[in-house]
């Protein structure tokens, strides 16, 4: 008990004597990467029932580049500031492999966009920072890919630009180390190479439509200057 006692005065001493402002600069540009899980409500599906029959696995990507900038003349309270979180560049993969028709199929989807929206970071003490951020993203290119194994007749591909999908997580900094978490909606209008047709929700037995929901979750890591 009484190095239990000595072990949590060490850590509430050490938190006193790091314990400032909060390290909360003008701009932090930072750089990530990490997974990007689609969610079983992609192309307009209703749950993972869906895709029972279908042998269905799903992983994916991400990369971002972008900054804060903190907003440190508007003062909230002693380590709370407001700012505008702003990624200069975002690509993002998610793969689809699946069994359809007697066929092994792979389905490719990439994004690549920008986002921007406000943030709040909170600093407890000096290294350690958390953003909270909601974020548009304008996709400026995207398109999805469809092959199959055993018959590449069925193969298919559509593309589309300025799409909408949007941004909400939040971010955990300690010095230049960033780990971030963060759901990221939305819906593409694609269109096929060949037909010209849009791909709309597949998935769905009601509603075709001209755009395509595509959600996902992130889980990154990074470096933070």
């Amino acid at each position: 008990m009484k190095r239990m006692s000595l072990f949590f005065a060490a850590i509430f001493l050490s938190i006193a004597l790091f314990s400032q402002n909060g390290n909360l600069k003008t701009q932090a540009f930072y750089f990530r990467f990490g997974l990007s899980i689609p969610t079983w409500k992609y192309f307009g599906a209703t749950g993972k029932s869906d895709w029972s029959d279908m042998n269905m696995k799903r992983y994916g990507g991400v990369f971002e580049m972008g900054s804060i900038f903190m907003l440190n003349s508007i003062k909230i309270a002693k380590g709370l500031r407001i700012g505008i979180n702003v990624d200069y560049l975002s690509v993002n993969a998610h793969v689809f492999t699946f069994d359809e028709m007697g066929n092994s199929a792979t389905n490719l989807n990439v994004f690549v966009g920008s986002k921007i929206g406000p943030s709040i970071s909170y600093s407890p003490v000096k290294p350690l920072v958390f953003d909270v951020f909601g974020k548009i993203n304008p996709v400026w290119y995207g398109g999805s890919a469809t092959t199959f194994s055993g018959n590449t007749d069925a193969n298919e591909a559509f593309t589309g630009n300025l799409g909408i999908k949007y941004s909400i997580g939040f971010n955990l900094r300690f010095s230049v180390l960033m780990m971030g978490f963060e759901f990221n909606p939305g819906s593409m209008k694609l269109k096929s190479t060949d037909t010209h047709e849009f791909l709309g929700n597949s998935m769905s037995a009601n509603d075709k439509g001209d755009k395509t929901k595509m959600p996902g979750y992130n889980v990154t890591i990074g470096l933070s200057f």
